[in-house]
């Protein structure tokens, strides 16, 4: 077998593991337990995040309730998308659903402050700011209407590109950076000198295809699943930010169960929601190695470099406190990072 059979055999291997094989629309099934949740999620049905929420979330929820509360998913984004997700929830079509990292910020904006490029190093700082802080999300998201009932990863998205190596900072002015995720993106690529061309997420694969656009920063899964590995070139792997996932319950489904069920779930946040994310982060690697593997070539900032990129992302921080999110948020976290740091030494 050649190397490139191997290494296509490997691709689709991840494709299964990270539940990012197109799939066909997948239907709720129907729910016969005393309280039924309505949830939806972009994620295709039975594999990836998925079969993580089956095997490890589903279990978990069934003996923290007695088998009363049941999850019925729609999957494979029969419901629409993130924004979808939102307007129906608020109609009471849907009773909550698995955010992507834009969806997370879509429904509580405030969590838009853990997106602020190059705040964590890594997901050891992730989950200590987590455990410290998950009582302070816990009020933002419940002052939107909703209940954080686990919150994961994304990734630590990295940085794509068809032409350019992207390991200087002059490189976001010559490459044409396509932009879906939001504000801060926009603004962290515009800060970087980038002209960045915003799309919807839909929009990207033809973009990036057509030559409408040559790089974009993205989470591993996405561009594997996606297939565009094979359009890029360059990958610098330099973690430029952390995205969450959550899902989301509205606080009127979560107060129509009993106070005894609410604390066992909530507990499992502590334990199985861990596992879970150990799963989906094993996930994200899978899928940058196989796409190494394939041929993509890894293009890295030497530390002078990456300090002034650093330097440079680290402007919109203070531009955004106050306005996408409130200040003392940042100063609440900020605190928390520093004395993590500080005893790490």
């Amino acid at each position: 077998m050649s190397l490139k059979s191997m290494t296509i055999r490997v691709i689709l291997c991840v494709y299964v593991c990270t539940g990012l094989v197109i799939s066909p629309h997948a239907h709720a099934k129907k729910c016969t337990a005393k309280y039924c949740f309505k949830l939806a999620s972009l994620a295709p049905k039975s594999i990836g995040w998925a079969k993580h929420i089956d095997e490890i979330i589903h279990p978990a929820l069934n003996r923290a309730t007695q088998g009363h509360v049941e999850l019925n998913w729609f999957w494979g984004g029969v419901m629409g998308n993130d924004k979808d997700y939102i307007q129906k929830m608020k109609i009471g079509q849907l009773h909550g659903a698995a955010f992507s990292g834009q969806g997370v910020v879509l429904a509580c904006p405030e969590m838009a402050v853990l997106e602020l490029p190059f705040l964590f190093n890594d997901y050891e700082e992730v989950d200590y700011i987590r455990n410290k802080m998950i009582s302070t999300f816990d009020r933002y998201v419940e002052k939107r209407g909703y209940k954080l009932i686990v919150w994961a990863d994304q990734d630590f998205d990295q940085i794509y590109s068809v032409k350019h190596k992207m390991d200087r900072l002059e490189d976001f002015s010559k490459a044409r950076f396509l932009t879906w995720y939001g504000h801060m993106e926009h603004k962290l690529l515009t800060t970087l000198g980038s002209s960045p061309v915003p799309v919807n997420v839909t929009e990207v694969s033809p973009s990036i295809l057509q030559g409408v656009g040559d790089a974009l920063i993205a989470p591993a899964i996405w561009v594997i699943g996606s297939q565009l590995y094979l359009k890029f070139k360059y990958v610098n792997p330099v973690q430029i930010r952390y995205s969450p996932t959550a899902v989301f319950v509205t606080m009127e489904a979560w107060n129509s169960i009993p106070e005894s069920y609410r604390r066992n779930i909530l507990a499992m946040r502590n334990k199985e929601a861990n596992e879970f994310r150990k799963k989906t982060r094993e996930d994200s690697k899978k899928s940058f190695d196989a796409m190494v593997k394939y041929g993509l070539k890894i293009s890295e900032m030497n530390p002078e470099e990456l300090n002034h990129v650093r330097q440079e992302s680290r402007k919109i921080w203070d531009e955004m406190a106050g306005n996408d999110f409130p200040k003392e948020l940042l100063d609440e976290l900020l605190t928390h990072l520093n004395q993590y740091r500080s005893r790490a030494k």
